[in-house]
């Protein structure tokens, strides 16, 4: 239970016993009355109270957020309106159907001459709550149909000016296009790919220039140089090795002949990269630094070389080399 709601029981359990105490009683009466006693779930009600009093007295209203099962919308602020008569009017609303009694509406008396303070309270008020009456007979329509809004000449303008924008943007492209189409082919320069083992050793220097191992990047460091590895097997055999598991790769590397060298060299760097990446296997010094002298030996042992020919042809010719 909240705050509130044990506030409210606790000052409506005191109004209510206060209200039918003797003494109280002949000084003050406390009088709650509505309009109707019929209403629609949300609807405010709005509660007249009259308190009649003897001269001198004054009142503080001992009402919450709640007030037994209302919600309090409004609370207006003590009126005099004679010597022996002080109005006020407090808006509720309640939001279940069914019958519902509106406790007593408690208030602070303080008597002119008399330190001690009472409790005064009105009488409760009951009240029948109903639901909206829904006609399920009829077809559900919009309260109101969509509205139409038209076009401004300012909207029209600035529509037509983005269609010419974006005509005259196509036009500029297809006449570069039949351009560049009608080029021959001889005059488009294509330059020739790089060799992968540079690719490689060049990734694999600046991969040691990092020095992920030293900061503590131990699994960073396994998978950046089984990556530079992979990437060179693609460019290198064209075996799909960045999207491989470690099996697959070396089923694919045992198809080719010349490169039975780094077999076991391969197996032994991919497998411990498998075990640091997931198996949290922690390898030495050591072993940080040897893993990336193997990958070093795997694209010396297999790299494309240049062979010049003895003739004095400006041509070269690629072959495979094994140690």
């Amino acid at each position: 239970m909240t705050a509130p709601k044990v506030y409210s029981s606790v000052v409506l359990i005191i109004a209510m016993c206060c209200a039918h105490s003797p003494a109280v009683g002949e000084d003050v009466t406390a009088r709650a009355r509505v309009d109707s006693t019929t209403y629609l779930i949300g609807d405010w009600i709005t509660v007249k109270v009259d308190i009649t009093h003897p001269k001198g007295a004054s009142f503080r209203r001992l009402v919450g957020d709640t007030l037994g099962g209302f919600s309090v919308i409004s609370r207006d602020s003590l009126e005099r309106i004679s010597e022996i008569h002080t109005a006020t009017k407090v808006v509720v609303a309640r939001y279940d159907s069914g019958t519902a009694l509106l406790p007593p509406i408690p208030f602070l008396c303080t008597f002119a001459g008399d330190t001690a303070s009472r409790i005064i309270a009105t009488n409760p008020l009951l009240f029948t709550v109903n639901t909206v009456k829904v006609d399920t007979t009829q077809e559900i329509k919009d309260v109101k149909p969509p509205l139409s809004i038209p076009l401004t000449l300012a909207e029209i303008a600035l529509y037509l000016g983005i269609f010419l924008a974006v005509a005259a943007a196509a036009y500029v492209l297809y006449r570069y296009w039949k351009k560049r189409k009608k080029k021959p082919a001889g005059e488009a320069y294509i330059p020739p790919p790089r060799p992968a083992h540079l690719i490689a050793l060049e990734e694999l220097a600046v991969l040691k220039e990092k020095k992920l191992w030293q900061q503590g990047l131990i699994k960073q460091y396994y998978s950046a140089v089984t990556e530079v590895v992979r990437r060179y097997f693609e460019n290198r055999y064209s075996i799909m090795a960045l999207e491989q598991t470690t099996e697959e790769i070396m089923e694919a590397l045992r198809q080719h002949r010349h490169a039975e060298t780094i077999w076991e060299e391969t197996e032994l760097i991919l497998r411990r990269a498998d075990l640091v990446k997931f198996a949290r296997h922690q390898p030495g010094i050591p072993e940080h630094e040897g893993v990336l002298t193997v990958a070093y030996d795997i694209v010396e042992k297999t790299k494309l070389v240049e062979v010049l020919p003895s003739t004095e042809k400006e041509r070269r010719v690629p072959a495979d080399v094994v140690p």
